[in-house]
């Protein structure tokens, strides 16, 4: 698996962008979600790299889905209520797909497509494994493998993203909401495997949305600054 930009390299790509043609107020949405995200970011970097003994992974879960979060977050004006977490990200996956004009996402999962189908694997972050652990969880998981590389290999890339974030968000759902020990010995390698993929997935959703579709439609912006 090959290692993920910083944050300061990101930041120099939108730099030009953000006091130049972004600077209008009309895209001050795009403006205030990637401040947010990296924000985020950059607190993991201070937290220091992933270790398998270090009790700092279940923040560099948290925090890379907070940065994520901040991107593909809603608000819902008509309900006033922020959108449906599950709802927000497909879309918001669906949306980068198809502005990766460089393929990106698609060499992305391909080359650490062993990562991926160690999540997608995971017994314990098997939405139907909670709701029945009587169930053949090994056939079970052994389909969602199968049915992974073949949307890998098909490039159905927004299936095989709602796939793989989709166990990550049952992971990050157990942390954030105290269905999880802190620094738990049971969870730790799938907690390192989902910090790791959110770690290689940002740079290049972040890189997309610089380079690509920076000036598209971002509004539904959560709680906006008050001056």
């Amino acid at each position: 698996m090959g290692s993920a930009v910083t944050v300061r390299e990101l930041r120099r790509l939108w730099k030009p962008i953000k006091e130049g043609a972004g600077a209008s107020p009309a895209h001050e949405p795009i403006r205030i979600r990637l401040h947010r995200c990296f924000s985020w970011m950059q607190r993991v970097e201070t937290v220091g790299a992933i270790d398998p003994d270090d009790a700092a992974l279940d923040a560099h879960l948290i925090f890379r889905w907070t940065a994520l979060n901040a991107l593909y977050g809603r608000w819902d004006d008509e309900r006033r209520e922020l959108a449906g977490d599950r709802m927000t990200l497909n879309g918001f996956t669906r949306r980068i797909t198809q502005v990766d004009a460089g393929g990106r996402i698609g060499r992305l999962l391909e080359t650490d497509r062993p990562l991926l189908e160690k999540l997608v694997g995971d017994e314990f972050l098997l939405r139907h494994y909670w709701e029945d652990p009587e169930i053949d969880v090994a056939g079970k998981t052994s389909g969602a493998v199968r049915k992974l590389r073949e949307t890998v290999r098909e490039a159905r890339h927004p299936r095989t993203l709602d796939d793989v974030l989709g166990r990550v968000y049952l992971l990050r759902c157990q942390l954030v909401h105290g269905a999880a020990t802190f620094n738990g010995r049971q969870n730790r390698t799938a907690v390192r495997r989902a910090a790791r993929f959110l770690e290689l997935l940002l740079p290049d959703v972040l890189t997309i949305i610089i380079e690509h579709d920076w000036d598209g439609d971002w509004s539904g912006l959560c709680y906006p600054p008050r001056r």
